[in-house]
């Protein structure tokens, strides 16, 4: 078999598997069978040493030698219409903010911010100095009159409003949450949300890909690559996930099932492509096949029979 007789006969292969579809060359369980064993985590160790940490090291010592802005990886039409969207107002979520909002520790934070703060405002007016005159200066009554009143039962009065500071503050303390959770969920708030949102976009745009490197330099990721292989074994195993993977996968076949091969690389615009790339690494392939001890092989037993 030369050449010329191998160019045809792997050009009438092309055009055959043209005409088959999707699902007559993938079985979805053989195809789960072929992932679980692939995703054996030994192996998955392997492929992340052998590929995934040096394409993630040579991105990483790309990005710190660039000084192109990160706004070049999007046109022009697209990064307006981001902007555009960003810019929409923002309303944040009812429910997250109640949520929020009503939070034991949030709740426990603002009383004690609260609390301590009428706290140290009573105690201050009684000990400025004594006599009560601090606090007769922040009430705003005769220096005389205070200075008498306060004078004699000034520290029972202090006693006394400290013991109202803690029902005053419960009150209080649901009146901010109440007219936080309406500043949060305001237009206002969702309008100034949308702004800024854009503007962070705008000023990320403008940032070098050197600075993806940056942020990016402390990340541990030995450790993280080494916690690969058990999720992906972890995930492979849980029921509910080899399930609804099946069922994506066997409508991602049907789908495109729905063609032939040949249909789906014209849709792509790869026919002539995928032909020239069958008759130049095919070729060789097949030529070396042809000469092999194997094909030899098959052939004496082609002749036996």
């Amino acid at each position: 078999m030369d050449d010329a007789a191998l160019t045809r006969f792997l050009d009438a292969a092309f055009a055959f598997a043209c005409q088959r579809r999707v699902a007559e060359l993938v079985d979805v369980d053989r195809l789960l069978a072929a992932l679980d064993t692939a995703a054996e985590p030994s192996r998955v160790a392997r492929l992340v040493a052998r590929l995934g940490a040096p394409a993630r090291a040579r991105v990483l010592e790309r990005l710190r030698a660039s000084s192109l802005p990160l706004g070049v990886w999007l046109p022009d039409p697209v990064r307006d219409a981001i902007l555009a969207m960003l810019a929409q107002p923002a309303p944040i979520p009812r429910a997250l903010v109640d949520k929020v909002v009503a939070d034991e520790h949030v709740r426990d934070s603002a009383r004690a911010m609260l609390q301590e703060a009428l706290s140290s405002f009573i105690h201050k007016a009684f000990s400025v100095t004594p006599g009560g005159r601090g606090l007769r200066g922040v009430i705003g009554l005769g220096a005389r009159a205070a200075g008498g009143l306060f004078g004699g039962i000034g520290g029972e009065i202090q006693r006394h409003l400290e013991e109202r500071v803690r029902d005053f503050v419960d009150g209080g303390v649901t009146m901010l949450q109440q007219r936080v959770a309406q500043k949060l969920t305001s237009e206002d708030t969702a309008r100034l949300l949308g702004k800024r949102r854009r503007a962070i976009f705008r000023d990320l745009l403008s940032q070098p890909e050197s600075q993806v490197a940056r942020f990016v330099r402390k990340t541990p990721w030995d450790a993280l690559e080494a916690m690969v292989p058990a999720i992906v074994a972890h995930n492979l195993a849980r029921a509910e996930l080899r399930a609804a993977l099946r069922d994506e996968v066997a409508a991602v076949v049907a789908e495109l099932s729905a063609q032939t091969v040949g249909e789906l690389l014209d849709e792509l615009g790869l026919r002539a492509h995928a032909a020239e790339a069958v008759r130049t690494h095919g070729l060789p392939l097949a030529r070396a096949f042809v000469g092999s001890p194997e094909f030899a092989a098959l052939m004496r037993g082609g002749e036996g029979q």
